[in-house]
C-alpha cells in the first residue's frame, strides 16, 4: 500500500524529532560544544569578512559607551534620589538596549553558520551532528524514494549522478527498497 503525502510528512517528522532527540544527546555529551563552535564561528567569520579590526575597535567603543551610559545612569540616579529625598538603593533600574546594525549582523550570522560546520567537521562528535543534520534535511525526499515506483528511484540517481553528489546512507536505504509496482504492492 502506498503512502498518503500526510503520511510521508507524519513519518518525516517522527524521523526528523528522533534526529534532533539524537543530536541533543550528542551536544549533551560534550556540554562546551556548542557555545565553543558559536565562539570560534563568529571569530572566524569575523576575519572572514574582514570585519576582525573593526570588531576589535567597537568592542572598545562599546566597553567606552557602557562606562559612560553607567556613569550617565548613576548620575540621573542620584539626581532623582535627591529630588525623591531618599537613598539611590531604593530607586529601580532601567534597562536600555543596543540597536546595532542588522545588516551587519545578518553577514556575520550567516558567516559564522558556514564556520560552525567547518569547526564541526573537525571532531568525530561534530561529524556525527552533521551527518544527522544532512539526513534530516533530506528526510522527506527520503521517504518519498522509499515508496517510489523504480523510474523515479532511477532518475534520482541519474540526478545525484549529474550533480556529482553523494546520496546519504538514508537515501541509499531508500533506494534499495524494492520498487512499488503500478498497483501500489
Amino acid at each position: 500500500m502506498a503512502l498518503t503525502v500526510t503520511e510521508k510528512e507524519h513519518w518525516r517528522d517522527r524521523i526528523s524529532h528522533r534526529i534532533d532527540k539524537r543530536i541533543e544527546q550528542l551536544q549533551a555529551a560534550e556540554p562546551n560544544l556548542k557555545d565553543r563552535i558559536e565562539r570560534e564561528a563568529r571569530s572566524r567569520a569575523l576575519q572572514s569578512l574582514g570585519l576582525a579590526e573593526m570588531q576589535a575597535e567597537l568592542d572598545r567603543v562599546e566597553c567606552e559607551k557602557a562606562a559612560l551610559e553607567k556613569q550617565e545612569k548613576q548620575t540621573q540616579r542620584r539626581m532623582l534620589a535627591h529630588v525623591r529625598g531618599v537613598p539611590v538603593e531604593d530607586l529601580a533600574d532601567n534597562y536600555y538596549g543596543y540597536h546595532g546594525n542588522d545588516e551587519v549582523k545578518t553577514a556575520v550570522s550567516r558567516r559564522q553558520k558556514i564556520h560552525e560546520d567547518e569547526l564541526l567537521a573537525e571532531c568525530d562528535t561534530g561529524r556525527e551532528i552533521l551527518r544527522l543534520r544532512e539526513e534530516k534535511e533530506n528526510l522527506l525526499d527520503t521517504i518519498w524514494l522509499a515508496s517510489s515506483p523504480s523510474q523515479l528511484k532511477t532518475l534520482w540517481t541519474k540526478v545525484a549522478e549529474l550533480l556529482s553528489t553523494e546520496p546519504t546512507q538514508l537515501e541509499r536505504d531508500a533506494l534499495a527498497i524494492p520498487a512499488l509496482d503500478a498497483s501500489g504492492n
